[in-house]
Formats: structure tokens, C-alpha cells, sequence
């Protein structure tokens, strides 16, 4: 397994986890704050994690390629957690 394939595998289902994770704080009533706090947590902790074993490893080449992607996908969870918050208000 690749690196290309291995970032598609775990940005698929980091993206799964998000909108699920939203959808279950919305399902459960919680407050509004709440809900914020544990959609940046979501968001967050991936990304941040992956970067952290980038700079463990020692590479700057590889750090430095792979650090856009990281904090893209970063972006696209945020995103992804703000409109699935916006659908899931309105169906749920």
C-alpha cells in the first residue's frame, strides 16, 4: 500500500467519522456549544495526528509534501461538519 492510497483510506473514513459524529451530537439534544466543541475535536484530532508522526519521522521533504494535504483535509472536515450540522438540522 502506497502513501496516495493509505491518505485516501484514512481521509475517507476521518470524513465518515465527522459527519456521523455530528449527526449523533445532534441527535442527542445536546447544546449548541457543545456540539461545536466536539465537531473541532473531531476535525482536529486527525490531522493534527498525522502531522505529528510527519514531524516525528524527520523527513522535511516528506513533512513538507505531505503537510498541504494534511491541512486540507483539515478544511474539508470543517466544512464537512458545518454543512452536515446544516442538513441535519433541518431533516432531523
Amino acid at each position: 500500500m502506497n502513501l496516495v492510497t493509505l491518505f485516501l483510506l484514512i481521509g475517507s473514513v476521518y470524513l465518515t467519522i465527522i459527519a456521523y459524529g455530528v449527526v449523533r451530537t445532534r441527535k442527542k439534544g445536546l447544546p449548541p456549544r457543545l456540539r461545536i466543541a466536539a465537531a473541532a475535536i473531531q476535525v482536529a484530532v486527525v490531522p493534527a495526528a498525522l502531522l505529528a508522526l510527519l514531524l516525528l519521522n524527520g523527513d522535511r521533504a516528506l513533512t513538507a509534501t505531505w503537510g498541504y494535504p494534511l491541512a486540507l483535509l483539515g478544511l474539508a472536515g470543517f466544512f464537512l461538519a458545518l454543512c452536515t450540522d446544516i442538513v441535519a438540522k433541518r431533516i432531523l
